[in-house]
């Protein structure tokens, strides 16, 4: 055995796009210590999502671009349940009691959800809230459609509670091209370990044979036992119930990581990250409010570890533990992850074509022949199809949306109008769609840029990449989608989510509130500094007038109050450093909705009330649908059309 170069890849990780207050680091944080620290792939498996999948895509070409041989693994750690009919039942016989009626109520979130993993962890919990873990990777591009379908299908209502959840149902109908693998202390062959371990070992031990009989039904050689390495008793108990198991079922073993922060030094800022998401929600049961010293008080690290670090942490915790294992069993464990990544999962990035909707398009038309005959018969209905220089520039602008392939767009935008005209005032048009003729000729606008000497190529140009983008206002944007999802359906119109990030007054507010620091003292400094780095950040940019922002850099840099307030407390000036702009939650965008047909299998759709939303954002800072394959649609609600 050679220790000191042993093939591995990490096949579970976290991030903080998401796994919010719980992973720590984008996933291009990850991908960057993961290559500086010898390997040549990694897997990002956030709870129950795939939040992080753009980003992860678009750092992956980053890499490539720069010549790094890096592979890009796309994954989930899914929320399991055996049976959700049975589970369900449960649900409805308990929610029958109005007090816990009002409780549940309470207890619902968005589709970001915070991972408390304690309550992962112990059986004795509310049943409602019963879910393990599970660690889904896909193989190809079929495996990665079908995990998009199983996270669509797991936020339904039916299937969520606080928690979206998949059951052994859905994972026999959306199997195909995934590997599958029993996860960490929460995860599925843990609940055995947890509902069963005080009524002896056998017991404990057939509970497994069941999930193991059952999932390898549905996964075959697909399906591996998980190890894990750090120092918690159970965690080595669990480890010797697993191997056992392997054992009597020809079940190849793993070993993971588990990574939740991009770097080994990152350990203590994702204790504090983790505290900061229960702020103002009581404490959970596994964590105090003060930090540790020391990551061996924590009892293990969680950072994207080579062979070698996995080794010697196998070697550090089972002696720590005083747990003695077969070395070369732990060995192949780790060099099967390797195997794995290279040789059972294919070398792909998902599908980017652009997706729009067929039903646009009337039966025996092409998508352009279709907007040809709309748009004139719509300077026909304007009185205008006589006049050569409006034929002229409809054919020139018609002519280069079919060359960008955009003809779907516009016949979209055109049924969204039609729609939105007939129930509700809608906006003139602004920006540079208003100097589109074909905008005009379908009444998506109501000004004619001819007459004001409006240019098309502001809006789009046959030589760009940029995709079309028409801001449409409307009375009620509510209503409106409302309108689109009943007549398409919530498979076809899905909105916008978006990221919100820790910013730093409020990060500053938290993090003092952990170290116990007096409110008056970081009240003062939060209300002064936003005006000190103003004031010397706009003579600085030689800035005279106007709205002026300045920048994170700008503010520690500017602001007096703050850099001796931070000179005064180091642990929080290091704080913010390592998490300003981590996420903070995942809300809806004003305005912004995905429209194209089968969205839940081309897309991991995630939940917020019931109202279905993409896991991708799309804004100043954010752009991860159009790398994607998707099409932003602007409806924006404005007050004078009200």
């Amino acid at each position: 055995m050679n220790k000191e170069n042993i093939p591995f890849v990490g096949l579970h990780a976290h991030s903080v796009a998401g796994s919010i207050f719980d992973g720590l680091g984008y996933p291009q944080e990850h991908m960057d210590f993961a290559y500086d620290n010898g390997m040549d792939a990694l897997a990002l498996t956030d709870h129950g999502n795939m939040n992080g999948l753009a980003w992860q895509v678009l750092h992956a070409k980053k890499m490539q671009a720069e010549g790094k041989d890096f592979k890009p693994i796309f994954g989930c750690e899914a929320y399991f349940v055996p049976s959700i009919k049975e589970w369900r039942e449960d649900y409805d016989r308990i929610m029958q009691d109005k007090k816990a009626a009002r409780a549940a109520k309470k207890a619902e979130t968005s589709g970001a959800t915070v991972e408390d993993e304690d309550a992962s962890k112990k059986a004795a919990r509310n049943i409602l809230n019963r879910r393990r873990h599970l660690v889904l990777l896909v193989q190809n591009q079929t495996g990665l459609n079908n995990l998009f379908k199983l996270i669509s299908e797991s936020y339904q209502p039916e299937n969520f509670y606080r928690y979206p959840r998949l059951d052994f149902d859905l994972l026999e109908k959306y199997n195909e091209g995934i590997i599958a693998s029993s996860a960490c202390l929460g995860g599925v062959y843990a609940g055995c370990y947890w509902e069963n371990r005080e009524k002896g070992d056998e017991a404990v031990l057939d509970a497994m044979r069941s999930v193991t009989a059952r999932m390898q039904s549905i996964f075959g050689d697909r399906w591996y036992g998980e190890l894990q390495w750090n120092n918690v008793p159970e965690q080595h108990a669990l480890n010797k119930y697993i191997i056992q198991i392997a054992e009597e079922f020809n079940l190849e073993l793993i070993s993971t990581a588990d990574s939740h922060y991009p770097n080994p030094d990152a350990w203590r800022d994702r204790e504090l990250y983790k505290r900061l998401g229960w702020l103002g929600k009581g404490r959970p049961s596994w964590g105090s409010g003060e930090l540790p010293t020391d990551v061996d008080e924590v009892g293990y690290e969680l950072y994207p570890k080579n062979g070698k670090q996995m080794w010697e942490s196998y070697l550090k915790y089972s002696e720590q533990c005083n747990v003695e294992y077969d070395d070369m069993l732990v060995y192949n464990s780790l060099t099967t992850t390797h195997h794995i990544a290279h040789d059972r999962i294919e070398s792909f990035l998902p599908d980017s074509t652009v997706r729009l909707p067929d039903f646009v398009i009337p039966v025996g038309e092409s998508a352009d022949s279709a907007l040809r005959k709309f748009c004139f018969e719509g300077l026909r209905a304007k009185n205008l199809h006589g006049d050569t220089e409006y034929t002229d520039r409809l054919e020139h602008e018609l002519s280069v949306i079919a060359d960008r392939g955009f003809s779907k767009y516009f016949l979209t935008m055109n049924e969204i109008a039609t729609i939105a005209n007939e129930v509700m005032l809608t906006g003139p048009g602004r920006g540079s769609a208003a100097g589109s003729l074909v905008a005009y000729a379908l009444d998506i606008t109501q000004v004619d840029p001819l007459k004001y000497g409006l240019q098309f190529a502001r809006f789009l140009r046959a030589d760009a990449t940029d995709y079309p983008d028409i801001d449409y206002d409307v009375a009620e944007p509510m209503e409106l989608k409302e309108l689109l999802v009943k007549k398409w359906g919530n498979d076809v119109v899905a909105p916008i989510s978006n990221w919100n990030t820790l910013q730093l007054k409020s990060l500053i507010k938290d993090i003092s509130k952990l170290y116990d620091i007096p409110f008056q003292e970081v009240n003062a400094v939060t209300g002064k500094m936003m005006f000190e780095a103003t004031t010397a950040a706009k003579k600085k940019h030689g800035i005279k007038a106007g709205v002026y922002v300045p920048t994170f850099e700008e503010v520690k840099e500017f602001s007096t109050t703050l850099r001796s307030f931070l000179a005064k407390y180091p642990n929080v000036a290091t704080h913010v450093d390592a998490l300003y702009g981590q996420v903070r939650s995942c809300s809806r965008h004003a305005g912004g909705v995905v429209i194209a047909e089968n969205l839940d299998t081309h897309m991991p759709l995630i939940s917020s009330k019931d109202v279905r939303q993409t896991p991708w954002s799309e804004g100043q800072n954010v752009r991860h649908l159009e790398p994607m394959g998707f099409i932003k649609f602007d409806l924006l609600g404005l007050s004078t059309l009200r």
